[in-house]
C-alpha cells in the first residue's frame, strides 16, 4: 500500500472532532471530494487512529446496488459490530436514532471504550431512509459520546444529504472536510525517489493532484517527452477497471454515447458525439444527463462543450472501446469535422488513426496541424509529423516535402530535448538536400549546428557552419543570418569575442530587415554578451537595454516562442549584475519552458536561476533548482549540461550543508574546456573543495595556467574565480600565490567596472592583508561589502563583513568585531547558508578564546568574550565562580545536573577554556556578574539560545 501523505490538516480536523465529542455528545464530519481524491484512505487512517485512542469504531460503505435497500449502510454497521442483522430488523420510528446508537454500543462489546465512532463511506449511494435516519441521529442526544464521519462525492450526493450535513450555518456539531489536490511534494513521495523530477512534474501536472490519477499515470507513463507531456501507454487492467467499473450501471445507450465521446476527445461537443455514435440529439442529451449524474462528464463553462471528469478517465474509457469500433468512429469523426470546415488540429487526431499510406491530403492536414500546436504542444506536433512521414510515399518526387517534414520534426525534437533524434532527422534531410545553397538548406544546417553544440560536438559544428557559410552568396540573406548567428555562438564559446560581435551584427541586421522580433531580441542579447567579452561595456549596455525592451513588450504566446531570446537576455543580465531583472525574466521563462515542454532551454535557464538565487541569498530555493537542473539535463542528455548541472547541485549542497563533505561523483567529473560556464564551473569546484577540506585536489584539477592576463573566454566570471583561488591558496598556506590571484582580480575589476566585480576584487585583497596589515584589511573588506551589497550580491557582502572581524579585533575594536560576527551569523542562518553560518560560529569562538587569554578588569575583549554566553550560561558561570558544585547549581536554577553539565561544556567551548577555575577567574576579573539577571527556572530566550 502506498504511503499516506498530504492529509495532515484533514486528519487533524477529524482528530479534533474526536476530542470534542463530550459525554453523551454528538459530532458529525462530512468528508467530501472527487472520486480518487483519497476519502476512503482518510477514513481508514482515522479509524486506526481512533482505535488507538480507545474509541469503538464501526464502519460500512454504501453501494449503488444497495440504493433500493432501506438502511443498508447501517445494517452493515451492525454486522461490523459482530451481530447478524436482517434489514427488516433495522430500527425505525421516532426513537430509531437513539435505539441505533444503543444497539451499536451494545454490539461492539468493548466496555472500556470511551466513545463511539461510526464511519460510512460512499454516502452518495445511500437510500433516502438512511439519510433521514442519520439526519435525525446527529440532532438527537446520544447515550454515549458519538462521532459520525460520512464520506461522499458532493456532485453525486442527494441534495437532502448535503444540505442536512453542511447546509445549516452555525451548527457546531457538524463540520465539512473537503479534500483537494495533494501537493507536488506529497506527489513526489508517492511516486518514489527513483523517478526523475521532470517526469514527476509532468505526471503531477496531468494528475491535477488526484492520488488515483497520479497512480494511473505513473503506471501507464512509459517515458518522459517533456515537462508538458508524458507518453501514456495502456493503463493496467486493475486501474482501468477501477476507473470505469462503476460505468457498468450505465444504460446501453449511455455506453454508446460514452464510447463516441471518448473518440471525439477529452473535451467534446454533443452534436459531434451524435454523428460519431449515430444517435439522435435527444438521445445524446439524455445519456449525457445520466453520465453527469455518475460524474463521468461535466459541462465546460461558457459554451456547449462537455468534458470528461479527467483526462485519465477519458483514456481509460477510450482504451476500453473495441479497436474495430474505434477506427469506424474516427472515420465518422473526421468526415463530420471536414463537413464543418474544422481546422487541421481538430482533424489531426482522427486522421492520424485512420489515414492510409500514400494519402497526401492526410499528410498535409497533419503537417499544418503540427505547425499550429508546435509552440504549446511540441510532443503532439512531433507525433503528427512522424505519422505524416510514415504516410508520405517513398518516391523522388516527394523528397522536398519529406525534407520539410524532417527539418520541422528535428526542430521539435530538439526543443523537447531529444537531441539524438533531432540530429538523425537533420542528417537525413541534409543528405536529401542538394548541395546548392538555399535558404532551406541554410536553415537545416543552422539547426544542425545548434544541436551539435548542445551535444558538445564543437569541432563538427564549427566545420559544418563555416563550410556552409562559405558556399552562400556574399549578399545578405536570411540563410546567411541564421548561420552567422550559430557561428557567432561558436566563436563566443571559443573566446573570440570580436569575431562573435561581427557575426552577431550580421544576424541582427537581417532580423531587423525581415522584422522578426524574437530574432532581433536574440541577436541583441548575444551582441550584449559578446560586447562584454570584448570589454565594450557601453555597447553591451545599449544592446542589452534594447533586447529587454523587446522582450518585455511580448505577450505570453510570443514570449514562449522567443525563449531562446529570453535565455540570452537573462545571461547578459547576470553578467551585468542586473539580478532582480534576471529573476523577473527567469520566473516567466522557466514557467513558459515547463508548460511548453522546452527541456533543452529549461536546463540552461535552471543553471542561470541557481546562480542568481544563490547571489540573492535564497539558498534553499537555489538548492531545489539545482536538483531540478540536474534532472532536466539528464533527460536532455547533453554532456556539458549534465556536468554543469551536477556541479551546481554539489555546490549548493556544500553551501546548505553545515558539515564538511565531498561528492565522489563530482570528483569524477571532467573539468569543462574553455567556453561557456568553464570558469564558473572551475570556481564552483574550488568552492566544493574548500567546503569539503580537499583544496589541493580541486586546485590541481582546475588550474588554467599562469598567463599574464585573463583569458578572453568567460571574462565576467573571472573576478569570482580569482577570489575563490585567493581563498584556496590561503587555505593551502601559499600567501604569495594568493596575492597573485588578488592582483588578477584587481585587473579584471578595473576593466569591467562593475560594483560586484570590484567588491570581489577588494574581498580577495582584504583576505591577503588580514594577517599582516589589519588596518588596510578592514578598509578593503568594508568597501568590498558596500560594493557587493550595492550589486545585490548579499551573500558575498556578508562574507566580506566576516573577513573584517579578525582585523577589527586585532586593532582592539572588539565590540565592533562581535557586533559584526553576530550580524553576519544571523544573516547566513536566515539565508540557509549553514556552512558559512558554521564558519561564523567558529570565528566567534576564536574571538572568545582570544579574550579569555587576556587579563585585567579593563580589557574590553575579555568582556566581549563573556558576553558571547547566553543568559542562562552566564547564570551558570557566575554560580560556578562562587564555588558551587554542579548539583548545587542545578538546585539553584531548578534544572537537572545533566543540563548544568551541558551549559558548562558550551561555556568552555565559547570561552576557549578547559577548567572551572579559569571561568571563575574571568568572572572575577570583570568585577561584576556579566549580563542581566535571570530568575531561577526562567526560560532562555530563543534568540540568545540560537546565538550558541
Amino acid at each position: 500500500m502506498p504511503p499516506f501523505v498530504g492529509r495532515d490538516t484533514e486528519l487533524a480536523v477529524l482528530r479534533s472532532g474526536l476530542e470534542a465529542t463530550g459525554r453523551a455528545g454528538v459530532r458529525v464530519v462530512a468528508v467530501t471530494g472527487d472520486p480518487g481524491i483519497g476519502k476512503t484512505r482518510l477514513l481508514s487512517e482515522f479509524g486506526e487512529l481512533a482505535r488507538r485512542r480507545g474509541a469503538r469504531v464501526v464502519s460500512s460503505s454504501a453501494t449503488r446496488s444497495q440504493r433500493s435497500q432501506p438502511l443498508a449502510p447501517l445494517v452493515d454497521c451492525d454486522r461490523c459490530a459482530n451481530r447478524k442483522t436482517d434489514p427488516g430488523e433495522a430500527p425505525t420510528g421516532a426513537t430509531a436514532s437513539i435505539q441505533l446508537v444503543r444497539d451499536l454500543v451494545n454490539r461492539t462489546g468493548d466496555a472500556d471504550a470511551n466513545s463511539l465512532v461510526v464511519l460510512v463511506d460512499d454516502m452518495h449511494w445511500a437510500d433516502e431512509t438512511t439519510i433521514a435516519l442519520l439526519t435525525q441521529l446527529v440532532r438527537t442526544p446520544s447515550p454515549v459520546p458519538l462521532l459520525v464521519v460520512l464520506a461522499y462525492r458532493p456532485r453525486q450526493a442527494p441534495v437532502r444529504l448535503h444540505t442536512a450535513l453542511v447546509g445549516a450555518p452555525g451548527d457546531e456539531w457538524v463540520r465539512e472536510v473537503p479534500l483537494g489536490p495533494i501537493s507536488e511534494q506529497d506527489a513526489q513521495t508517492l511516486l518514489g525517489p527513483q523517478s526523475s523530477v521532470p517526469w514527476q512534474w509532468a505526471v503531477y501536472r496531468h494528475s491535477d493532484g488526484n492520488p488515483l490519477h497520479l497512480h494511473a499515470l505513473a503506471a501507464a507513463a512509459t517515458g518522459l517527452c517533456s515537462t508538458a507531456s508524458v507518453v501514456v501507454g495502456e493503463l493496467p487492467v486493475t486501474l482501468r477497471m477501477r476507473l470505469v467499473g462503476e460505468l457498468e450501471a450505465a444504460s446501453p445507450l449511455s455506453r454508446i454515447v460514452l464510447d463516441a465521446a471518448a473518440v471525439a476527445g477529452e473535451v467534446f461537443e454533443p452534436a459531434l458525439v451524435a454523428q460519431i455514435g449515430q444517435c439522435r440529439d435527444a438521445e445524446v442529451h439524455r445519456a449525457l444527463d445520466e453520465l453527469a449524474e455518475l460524474d463521468v462528464v461535466r459541462p465546460v463553462a461558457g459554451g456547449r462543450l462537455i468534458s470528461f471528469r479527467h483526462a485519465v478517465l477519458w483514456r481509460a474509457v477510450y482504451d476500453a472501446v473495441s479497436p474495430g469500433w474505434q477506427l469506424v468512429a474516427h472515420d465518422r469523426a473526421a468526415a463530420a469535422l471536414r463537413r464543418r470546415g474544422a481546422p487541421p488540429e481538430a482533424l489531426a487526431p482522427h486522421v492520424a488513426r485512420t489515414a492510409r499510406p500514400g494519402d497526401l491530403t492526410a499528410v498535409s492536414i497533419l503537417h499544418r496541424a503540427a505547425m499550429a500546436v508546435q509552440h504549446h504542444a511540441p510532443v503532439t506536433a512531433a507525433h503528427w509529423l512522424r505519422v505524416a512521414l510514415r504516410l508520405l510515399p517513398q518516391r523522388p518526387d516527394h523528397d522536398q516535402r519529406r525534407v520539410v517534414l524532417l527539418v520541422r520534426l528535428a526542430q521539435l525534437t530538439a526543443v523537447v530535448g531529444e537531441l539524438l533524434a533531432s540530429r538523425d532527422a537533420l542528417h537525413e534531410a541534409l543528405r536529401m538536400l542538394q548541395r546548392r545553397p538555399t535558404t532551406r538548406r541554410a536553415y537545416a544546417v543552422a539547426l544542425c549546428v545548434m544541436v551539435e553544440l548542445s551535444l558538445s560536438r564543437r569541432a563538427e559544428a564549427g566545420a559544418l557552419a563555416r563550410a556552409e557559410l562559405a558556399a552562400l552568396p556574399a549578399a545578405q540573406s536570411i540563410g546567411r543570418a541564421m548561420l552567422s548567428f550559430e557561428l557567432a555562438c561558436l566563436e563566443l564559446a571559443a573566446g573570440r569575442a570580436d569575431a562573435a560581435r561581427e557575426l552577431a551584427a550580421v544576424a541582427y541586421a537581417a532580423a531587423q530587415r525581415h522584422r522578426v522580433r524574437s530574432a532581433e531580441a536574440t541577436t541583441l542579447a548575444l551582441l550584449a554578451v559578446a560586447d562584454t567579452a570584448a570589454l565594450d561595456m557601453p555597447a553591451a549596455r545599449r544592446h542589452l537595454d534594447q533586447a529587454v525592451d523587446l522582450l518585455d513588450a511580448m505577450l505570453d504566446g510570443e514570449f514562449v516562442r522567443s525563449l531562446r531570446a529570453a535565455a540570452w537576455v537573462i545571461e547578459a543580465e547576470v553578467l551585468h549584475e542586473r539580478f532582480d531583472d534576471a529573476l523577473r525574466h527567469l520566473d516567466r521563462a522557466v514557467s513558459g519552458a515547463q508548460h511548453s515542454g522546452q527541456l533543452l532551454l529549461l536546463a540552461r535557464l535552471y543553471a542561470a536561476l541557481v546562480v542568481t538565487l544563490q547571489v540573492k541569498g535564497k539558498l534553499p530555493q537555489a538548492q531545489e533548482c539545482a536538483q531540478r537542473a540536474a534532472e532536466v539535463a539528464t533527460a536532455v542528455g547533453g554532456a556539458r549540461e549534465i556536468a554543469v548541472a551536477r556541479i551546481l547541485q554539489a555546490w549548493m549542497d556544500s553551501q546548505v550543508r553545515a558539515t564538511a563533505g565531498t561528492d565522489p561523483e563530482v570528483d569524477a567529473l571532467p573539468v569543462l574546456p574553455d567556453g561557456p560556464y568553464s570558469l564558473l564551473v572551475r570556481r564552483l569546484l574550488v568552492e566544493i573543495g574548500l567546503a569539503g577540506g580537499n583544496v589541493a585536489g580541486y586546485l590541481t584539477r582546475t588550474q588554467l595556467g599562469d598567463s599574464p592576463g585573463p583569458p578572453a573566454s568567460d571574462l565576467c566570471s573571472q573576478a569570482g574565480w580569482c577570489e575563490a583561488m585567493t581563498r584556496a591558496e590561503l587555505a593551502a598556506g601559499r600567501t604569495e600565490l594568493a596575492a597573485h590571484w588578488a592582483d588578477r582580480a584587481d585587473a579584471v575589476a578595473a576593466v569591467l567596472d562593475l560594483p560586484g566585480h570590484t567588491g570581489l576584487a577588494l574581498l580577495a585583497r582584504a583576505q591577503v592583508l588580514a594577517a599582516d596589515d589589519p588596518a588596510r584589511a578592514v578598509t578593503a573588506a568594508q568597501v568590498a561589502a558596500r560594493e557587493l551589497a550595492s550589486a545585490g550580491m548579499v551573500v558575498d557582502a556578508a562574507r566580506a563583513r566576516m573577513v573584517a572581524v579578525g582585523p577589527l579585533a586585532a586593532l582592539g575594536l572588539v565590540d565592533d568585531s562581535y557586533r559584526e560576527i553576530k550580524a553576519v551569523q544571523a544573516a547566513f542562518e536566515g539565508w540557509g547558508a549553514h556552512r558559512l553560518a558554521r564558519q561564523a560560529v567558529l570565528e566567534r569562538r576564536r574571538l572568545a578564546a582570544r579574550s579569555s587569554r587576556r587579563t585585567g578588569p579593563d580589557d574590553r575583549e575579555e568582556a566581549a568574550g563573556l558576553n558571547l554566553l547566553t543568559r542562562r550560561e552566564r547564570q551558570v558561570a557566575v554560580l560556578v565562580s562562587q564555588g558551587l558544585t554542579n548539583r548545587r547549581v542545578a538546585q539553584e536554577l531548578f534544572v537537572t545536573e545533566k543540563t548544568v553539565e551541558m551549559h558548562l561544556a558550551n561555556i568552555f567551548a565559547k570561552l576557549g577554556v578547559s577548567s572551572r577555575a579559569v571561568v571563575a577567574r574571568l568572572i572575577g576579573a570583570t568585577g561584576q556578574p556579566v549580563g542581566a539577571a535571570v530568575p531561577a527556572g526562567a526560560a532562555v530566550p530563543a534568540g540568545e539560545a540560537a546565538a550558541t
